[in-house]
């Protein structure tokens, strides 16, 4: 049912109960309060109905204004990073430094920046194939990020004989 058709049922109500008021016969009483009644029910249905559209929309309304409060505090966090490219050649978000920050860089994960999350990258210690390259992770998707160069390790002198074992 929609609007309308409530419009129409509230209409052929009140001349239903016109009918009531005005009729002498008791057959015709019977009948109108009986068409009356089913009237009544087709009434409270749509009702039912308006109100369960009523609380959808509401339950809609709260969570826009969730994912805009979600955005606004995103929006004021995000300024304070920029696009960086890793030595590894990942695109990740990196913060910005001030004289004013006394925190060194921290990295952020690109994909949770673009649905509004900041997640902060942490190293990998785990991940033997990171190519000659320090791997970070983000906690929140799991993304793996190649970050900065590996350093060479340096040359081991051997006293002795040149057998390490």
């Amino acid at each position: 049912m929609d609007i309308m058709s409530g419009y129409a049922i509230v209409k052929e109500a009140a001349g239903l109960i016109k009918v009531i008021k005005e009729a002498r016969d008791e057959q015709v009483i019977r009948q109108a309060a009986g068409d009356l009644s089913a009237k009544i029910t087709d009434l409270q249905l749509l009702n039912a109905e308006v109100s369960g559209l009523l609380q959808s929309e509401r339950q809609i309304t709260m969570e826009l204004k969730a994912e805009k409060a979600k955005i606004e505090m995103f929006t004021v966090k995000s300024v304070n990073y920029d696009l960086y490219t890793t030595e590894g050649g990942a695109t990740v978000y990196r913060s910005k430094k001030g004289p004013d920050l006394p925190i060194a860089h921290h990295y952020l994960c690109a994909h949770c920046y673009d649905n509004y999350k900041i997640s902060i990258l942490q190293p990998r210690v785990d991940n033997l194939k990171s190519y000659g390259f320090f791997v970070h992770y983000c906690p929140e998707c799991k993304n793996d990020y190649m970050m900065n160069k590996v350093p060479p390790l340096p040359d081991i002198k051997y006293v002795g004989n040149n057998d390490p074992w």
